[in-house]
């Protein structure tokens, strides 16, 4: 389980046990600096080890877990009146995940089509999340991870260098795992040191 005070990166991932893990690829190289906009470099930084997807199957459990451990009293917390609540930002985790995996599946089926980018701060306000149960937005965080997952394990080596074009950047797949995996982590950290500490 995450601590609720200490920041978290990748190498709090390094027991894996579940039989999964043999059917994903257990090294994927850190994209290089042409593979993603500068935006995404501290995300990708986070994540220490040179496998995103290990974060992405032991993350699900550890996510779900973190956010149990936070009482419902404090849900609904804002560390400022024009932040999110916490509710708000796993939905928002949750729908960048989406669409961070419908680029992947995009490109890696080699389509050239350039995709448009999304506002964040214009998707959270209509999306309600205050006002869903938290058990329904951790299922519903779930079952996009377990989605993202499937969609990766389909994926051959080729596939995750390949290369499309989002928000008017190139981006290759591999990067989009990375960027779904350090995105998480810094919410989860930015949750512990102003909502939690």
């Amino acid at each position: 389980m995450f601590s609720t005070k200490k920041s978290l990166t990748l190498s709090a991932y390094t027991q894996i046990s579940d039989t999964f893990t043999h059917q994903i690829h257990h090294f994927m190289p850190r994209p290089s600096s042409n593979e993603y906009a500068p935006f995404y470099a501290g995300y990708i930084a986070k994540v220490e080890r040179e496998n995103p997807l290990e974060f992405l199957l032991e993350g699900k459990r550890q996510t779900v877990a973190f956010f149990q451990s936070i009482p419902l009293s404090h849900v609904l917390l804002r560390y400022a009146p024009d932040k999110w609540s916490i509710k708000e930002i796993l939905g928002h985790l949750t729908d960048a995940e989406r669409v961070m995996a419908y680029r992947a599946m995009r490109f890696a089926r080699r389509d050239t089509t350039e995709l448009p980018g999304f506002d964040e701060n214009a998707y959270v306000p209509v999306a309600n999340f205050d006002e869903m149960p938290m058990s329904e937005l951790l299922d519903m965080y779930k079952c996009v991870r377990d989605a993202t997952l499937s969609l990766a394990r389909s994926f051959k080596e080729d596939d995750f260098v390949q290369l499309g074009k989002a928000n008017k950047s190139d981006l290759s797949v591999r990067a989009l795992l990375y960027i779904i995996a350090g995105h998480e982590i810094h919410h989860i950290n930015v949750i512990k040191e102003r909502y939690l500490g």
